[in-house]
């Protein structure tokens, strides 16, 4: 299964990518939403694992152009900032058709399980 990880982080992209090629996922990878958007379009990822603060196109846009072009895409939204900060948004990535949010810092399993439910293994 391809899986997306668009992120502005290098951290964050490494970390994901390790975590999820080590669980036999592929992964490629964008550094905001205009290029994930297209590698959406390029790659055909089953999964798009989306931060929603970034530059060039935030996560919040990125999420509701892939609903318009691919609404077959699953999509899981990360991010951090805790209660006061920008995990206010993901309820907002939810209402606009994430499939699942995690709030960063995560613990991979916190990650693998929707991602484990949205692919059906």
């Amino acid at each position: 299964m391809k899986i997306l990880i668009i992120d502005d982080d290098p951290l964050a992209r490494y970390t994901l990518s390790k975590v999820l090629t080590s669980n036999g996922y592929e992964v490629v990878m964008a550094v905001d939403g205009e290029s994930g958007f297209a590698a959406v379009l390029e790659e055909n990822p089953e999964i798009v694992i989306t931060d929603l603060i970034m530059p060039k196109r935030e996560g919040i846009e990125t999420i509701l152009r892939i609903r318009q072009e691919r609404p077959d895409i699953r999509i899981i939204a990360i991010s951090g900032g805790g209660r006061y900060g920008n995990a206010d948004l993901l309820p907002l990535a939810q209402s606009v058709g994430a499939d699942a949010v995690v709030a960063k810092p995560f613990e991979a399993e916190e990650l693998l399980e929707p991602l484990r439910r949205l692919s059906g293994s």
